[in-house]
C-alpha cells in the first residue's frame, strides 16, 4: 500500500483504513474547476452583446473518485470498511495528496455509486463528491 500518498481529514488513509486511490482519482482531483457563466447583456440597442469578463468566478464541481480498501484478513477488512464509511458519513471530507502538499480539496460526500469487494480483503468504492468552493484549498 502507498503510505502517505492520501490523507483524508488529516489521517493517513493507508494506515488508518487500508485505503488508497486510483491514478484516475488523482487526475479527477487535479482537473481545473469550471467557471460560472459570465455576466452578459444582449441589448437590442447594440450589436452583439456586452460581456463582463473581469468578474469571472469559479463554480462548484462534482468529482467521481475510485478508492480501494485493502486488508490482510476478512475481520480487518470489515472493521476498516465500517470505520471508513463512518468517516465518509461525517459529511465534509478534506483530501490531501503527497503530490500537492498543503492543498486540501474540501468536499462533501454525496454517495457511493458502486461498491464491490473481492475475497473479503479488497474492496472498490466509486465515490461521488462535491467541491462547493474550489478556491478554498488552503
Amino acid at each position: 500500500m502507498r503510505t502517505g500518498e492520501l490523507k483524508i481529514n488529516g489521517k493517513d488513509a493507508a494506515t488508518t483504513w487500508g485505503v488508497f486511490m486510483s491514478d484516475g482519482s488523482l487526475s479527477a482531483l487535479m482537473t481545473p474547476a469550471p467557471m460560472k457563466e459570465y455576466i452578459e447583456n444582449a441589448s437590442r440597442a447594440k450589436h452583439g452583446k456586452q460581456v463582463l469578463a473581469g468578474y469571472s468566478r469559479v463554480d462548484s464541481r462534482d468529482l467521481t473518485l475510485t478508492i480501494y480498501i485493502k486488508a490482510k484478513t476478512r475481520t480487518q477488512f470489515f472493521a476498516n470498511y465500517l470505520a471508513f464509511v463512518t468517516e465518509l458519513q461525517g459529511g465534509e471530507i478534506a483530501i490531501e495528496t503527497q503530490y500537492q502538499p498543503g492543498v486540501y480539496y474540501r468536499c462533501l460526500y454525496g454517495s457511493c455509486n458502486q461498491f464491490a469487494h473481492y475475497n473479503g480483503r479488497l474492496g472498490k468504492f466509486t465515490l461521488k463528491l462535491n467541491e462547493p468552493d474550489p478556491t478554498n484549498r488552503s
